[in-house]
Formats: C-alpha cells, sequence, structure tokens
C-alpha cells in the first residue's frame, strides 16, 4: 500500500501536477518596518496592526524623555523573536521581557507575530501616557 502511494506521488510529481513540500520562504526577509517613536511621556502611535505569519521590524526609538522600560510581553511572548539590533549589533534570542532605554536610539525587535490577538505595549510608571495595543488579526 505504501509502495502504491509512493509510485502515484511521484507520477504526480513528474507531471508537474504536484509540487515539492517546501515553504514559501525566508520569514525573516521583507519584513516590514513598524515604528514607534517614544518623546516627552508619550508614543508616536498607541494603535498598530499586523498578521500572524508575516515578519515585522518592530523598530522602537526613545527620542527624549528619562530612563524607559518598554513592555510588550504577551506580543513578545505570542511572536517568533528572530532577532534584536542595537545600534548594528544583533542580538539572536527567542524571549524577551523588556527593552530598557538609558539613552536616546533606536531597538529594533524582528518578529513574527504567531497568534491572534490584542497585545498591550506599556512604558512601566508612565502608564498614563504611554500605552497602546497591537491588534494581530
Amino acid at each position: 500500500m505504501k509502495l502504491s502511494h509512493s509510485i502515484i506521488a511521484a507520477g504526480l510529481l513528474a507531471l508537474g501536477l504536484v509540487g515539492p513540500a517546501t515553504a514559501a520562504g525566508n520569514l525573516t526577509t521583507g519584513a516590514t518596518t513598524i515604528k514607534i517613536d517614544m518623546t516627552a511621556n508619550k508614543f508616536s502611535t498607541t494603535a498598530i496592526e499586523m498578521e500572524t505569519g508575516k515578519s515585522y521590524n518592530l523598530a522602537i526609538t526613545k527620542v527624549a524623555g528619562g530612563e524607559y522600560q518598554f513592555r510588550a510581553p504577551d506580543l513578545f511572548s505570542n511572536s517568533y523573536i528572530y532577532q534584536i539590533a542595537i545600534d548594528g549589533k544583533e542580538i539572536k534570542t527567542r524571549h524577551i521581557d523588556f527593552l530598557e532605554f538609558d539613552d536616546p536610539g533606536t531597538i529594533t525587535v524582528n518578529l513574527v507575530p504567531n497568534r491572534i490577538g490584542a497585545f498591550k505595549f506599556w512604558v512601566v510608571g508612565q502608564e498614563a501616557t504611554m500605552t497602546g495595543t497591537i491588534t494581530v488579526k
């Protein structure tokens, strides 16, 4: 029985009626960049939309203000995190608790969301003015 299935599959492949089972591509390339700027105790955007299975560069920039601890734990734990980039340096990790900004600069998180939902992001101690939602469809 198994041999006949293999012969049929090989025949369909040879005729071009089916293709080999391969992924469509590398999910970590061709990422869409989404920017969040942090200035004077506010975010440049508080509502972001993403889709599961698509790659994003979440570029978070501290422009001004005090020390900021950026948190998005539910988004981070429900995403494949490929890397974090800071000043041309890359950190390969699969888990992030938070991103801390002491000085102005950008931290970029390359991620692929793998679960739908509405995920909050905020800066610790600034929740009254620095809270937003990333909706993954």
